[in-house]
Protein backbone atom coordinates (compact mmCIF):
# COMPACT_ATOMS: atom_id res chain seq x y z
CA UNK A 1 0.00 0.00 0.00
CA UNK A 2 2.46 2.26 0.80
CA UNK A 3 4.64 1.62 -2.16
CA UNK A 4 1.27 2.89 -4.32
CA UNK A 5 0.96 5.87 -2.20
CA UNK A 6 4.23 6.77 -2.92
CA UNK A 7 3.87 5.93 -6.44
CA UNK A 8 0.86 8.21 -6.78
CA UNK A 9 2.47 11.16 -4.38
CA UNK A 10 5.53 10.62 -7.14
CA UNK A 11 3.47 10.54 -10.35
CA UNK A 12 1.33 14.01 -9.22
CA UNK A 13 4.42 15.71 -8.49
CA UNK A 14 5.65 15.15 -12.08
CA UNK A 15 2.31 15.97 -13.69
CA UNK A 16 2.35 19.56 -11.52
CA UNK A 17 5.74 19.96 -12.30
CA UNK A 18 5.32 18.96 -16.01
CA UNK A 19 2.12 21.20 -16.46
CA UNK A 20 3.52 24.40 -14.95
CA UNK A 21 7.14 23.94 -17.51
CA UNK A 22 4.74 23.35 -20.03
CA UNK A 23 3.34 26.73 -19.60
CA UNK A 24 5.35 28.37 -19.21
CA UNK A 25 7.83 27.12 -22.34
CA UNK A 26 4.24 28.38 -24.11
CA UNK A 27 4.43 31.25 -22.67
CA UNK A 28 8.05 31.87 -23.94
CA UNK A 29 7.50 31.15 -27.14
CA UNK A 30 4.24 33.35 -27.42
CA UNK A 31 6.62 35.97 -26.49
CA UNK A 32 9.28 35.27 -29.22
CA UNK A 33 6.31 36.09 -31.35
CA UNK A 34 5.71 39.63 -29.34
CA UNK A 35 6.49 42.53 -30.95
CA UNK A 36 10.01 44.44 -29.07
CA UNK A 37 8.90 48.11 -27.89
CA UNK A 38 9.19 50.90 -30.02
CA UNK A 39 12.08 53.16 -29.41
CA UNK A 40 9.52 55.71 -27.73
CA UNK A 41 8.24 52.83 -25.04
CA UNK A 42 12.14 52.09 -24.24
CA UNK A 43 12.71 55.80 -23.44
CA UNK A 44 9.61 55.92 -21.43
CA UNK A 45 10.72 52.58 -19.29
CA UNK A 46 14.12 53.66 -19.06
CA UNK A 47 13.34 57.56 -18.02
CA UNK A 48 11.06 55.48 -15.25
CA UNK A 49 14.07 53.15 -14.02
CA UNK A 50 16.47 56.35 -14.11
CA UNK A 51 13.93 58.37 -11.97
CA UNK A 52 13.56 55.60 -9.48
CA UNK A 53 17.09 53.84 -9.56
CA UNK A 54 16.26 50.61 -10.50
CA UNK A 55 17.30 48.07 -13.21
CA UNK A 56 15.80 47.81 -16.54
CA UNK A 57 15.12 44.80 -18.76
CA UNK A 58 14.18 44.12 -22.68
CA UNK A 59 10.66 44.86 -22.78
CA UNK A 60 8.29 43.16 -25.98
CA UNK A 61 4.49 44.08 -26.76
CA UNK A 62 2.42 41.14 -26.99
CA UNK A 63 -1.45 41.14 -28.53
CA UNK A 64 -3.69 39.41 -25.98
CA UNK A 65 -1.65 40.47 -22.66
CA UNK A 66 -4.38 41.58 -19.95
CA UNK A 67 -1.77 43.75 -18.17
CA UNK A 68 1.52 44.08 -17.79
CA UNK A 69 4.17 41.41 -16.22
CA UNK A 70 7.68 41.08 -16.43
CA UNK A 71 8.41 36.82 -17.54
CA UNK A 72 11.91 35.32 -16.63
CA UNK A 73 14.41 34.87 -14.32
CA UNK A 74 17.73 34.41 -16.29
CA UNK A 75 16.69 36.93 -18.95
CA UNK A 76 13.47 38.75 -18.34
CA UNK A 77 11.37 40.40 -20.21
CA UNK A 78 8.80 43.18 -19.68
CA UNK A 79 5.69 42.52 -21.31
CA UNK A 80 3.47 44.77 -22.41
CA UNK A 81 -0.23 45.03 -23.20
CA UNK A 82 0.14 45.62 -27.48
CA UNK A 83 -2.06 48.63 -28.50
CA UNK A 84 -2.71 50.13 -25.35
CA UNK A 85 -0.34 52.65 -23.42
CA UNK A 86 1.20 51.59 -20.32
CA UNK A 87 0.67 53.82 -17.33
CA UNK A 88 4.50 55.05 -15.95
CA UNK A 89 2.82 54.03 -12.28
CA UNK A 90 2.62 50.23 -13.51
CA UNK A 91 6.10 50.29 -15.38
CA UNK A 92 7.09 50.97 -11.72
CA UNK A 93 5.61 48.38 -10.52
CA UNK A 94 6.64 46.11 -13.03
CA UNK A 95 10.50 47.57 -12.44
CA UNK A 96 10.71 46.87 -8.67
CA UNK A 97 9.17 43.27 -9.38
CA UNK A 98 12.76 43.14 -11.34
CA UNK A 99 14.67 44.57 -8.49
CA UNK A 100 13.47 42.47 -5.81
CA UNK A 101 13.55 39.60 -7.89
CA UNK A 102 9.92 38.65 -6.94
CA UNK A 103 9.98 36.02 -10.05
CA UNK A 104 12.03 34.13 -8.03
CA UNK A 105 9.72 33.76 -5.35
CA UNK A 106 7.12 32.73 -7.27
CA UNK A 107 9.45 30.22 -8.65
CA UNK A 108 10.14 28.68 -5.14
CA UNK A 109 6.38 29.12 -4.44
CA UNK A 110 5.64 26.90 -7.37
CA UNK A 111 8.28 24.50 -6.59
CA UNK A 112 6.39 23.93 -3.30
CA UNK A 113 3.22 23.26 -4.73
CA UNK A 114 4.76 20.69 -6.98
CA UNK A 115 6.02 19.14 -4.20
CA UNK A 116 3.31 19.58 -1.54
CA UNK A 117 0.81 19.13 -4.50
CA UNK A 118 -1.98 17.12 -1.68
CA UNK A 119 -1.68 19.49 1.00
CA UNK A 120 -4.40 21.97 0.25
CA UNK A 121 -3.04 24.08 3.67
CA UNK A 122 0.20 24.98 1.31
CA UNK A 123 -1.77 25.85 -1.81
CA UNK A 124 -3.56 28.40 0.56
CA UNK A 125 -0.80 29.71 1.65
CA UNK A 126 0.89 29.69 -1.52
CA UNK A 127 -1.70 31.86 -2.92
CA UNK A 128 -1.66 33.87 0.01
CA UNK A 129 2.03 34.28 -0.46
CA UNK A 130 1.81 35.32 -3.79
CA UNK A 131 -1.12 38.17 -3.06
CA UNK A 132 1.49 39.43 -0.40
CA UNK A 133 3.85 39.51 -3.20
CA UNK A 134 2.48 42.00 -5.22
CA UNK A 135 0.50 43.54 -2.18
CA UNK A 136 4.51 44.56 -1.13
CA UNK A 137 5.30 45.79 -4.73
CA UNK A 138 2.10 48.15 -3.92
CA UNK A 139 3.17 49.54 -1.54
CA UNK A 140 6.64 50.22 -2.57
CA UNK A 141 5.17 51.91 -5.23
CA UNK A 142 3.35 54.02 -3.18
CA UNK A 143 6.30 55.01 -0.95
CA UNK A 144 8.00 56.51 -4.24
CA UNK A 145 4.95 58.45 -5.08
CA UNK A 146 2.91 61.25 -4.21
CA UNK A 147 -0.03 63.18 -3.72
CA UNK A 148 -2.20 62.76 -6.53
CA UNK A 149 0.17 59.97 -8.62
CA UNK A 150 -0.55 58.35 -5.74
CA UNK A 151 -4.65 58.58 -6.17
CA UNK A 152 -3.94 57.42 -9.52
CA UNK A 153 -2.18 54.77 -8.85
CA UNK A 154 -4.75 53.26 -6.44
CA UNK A 155 -7.39 53.72 -9.10
CA UNK A 156 -5.32 51.72 -11.23
CA UNK A 157 -5.25 49.20 -8.75
CA UNK A 158 -9.36 49.05 -8.32
CA UNK A 159 -9.55 49.35 -12.13
CA UNK A 160 -7.95 45.76 -11.75
CA UNK A 161 -9.60 44.36 -8.62
CA UNK A 162 -12.39 43.12 -10.80
CA UNK A 163 -10.14 41.16 -13.36
CA UNK A 164 -8.81 37.69 -12.87
CA UNK A 165 -5.35 37.30 -13.97
CA UNK A 166 -3.47 34.26 -13.67
CA UNK A 167 -0.18 33.17 -12.17
CA UNK A 168 1.86 31.70 -14.65
CA UNK A 169 5.62 30.17 -12.80
CA UNK A 170 8.34 32.78 -13.37
CA UNK A 171 6.34 35.68 -14.24
CA UNK A 172 5.40 38.55 -12.14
Amino acid sequence: LWDWLYLVYVLGVVLLLGRYLFSYFCLRRALRAGIPASAQIKARIQAVADQYHLPTCRAVMMEGAGSAFLCGVISPILVLPAGTQTDDKVLLHELLHLKYRDVIWGLVICLLRCVHWCNPLLWYCANQSGNDLESLCDQRVLERLEGEDRREYGRILLSMANEKYARAPGTS
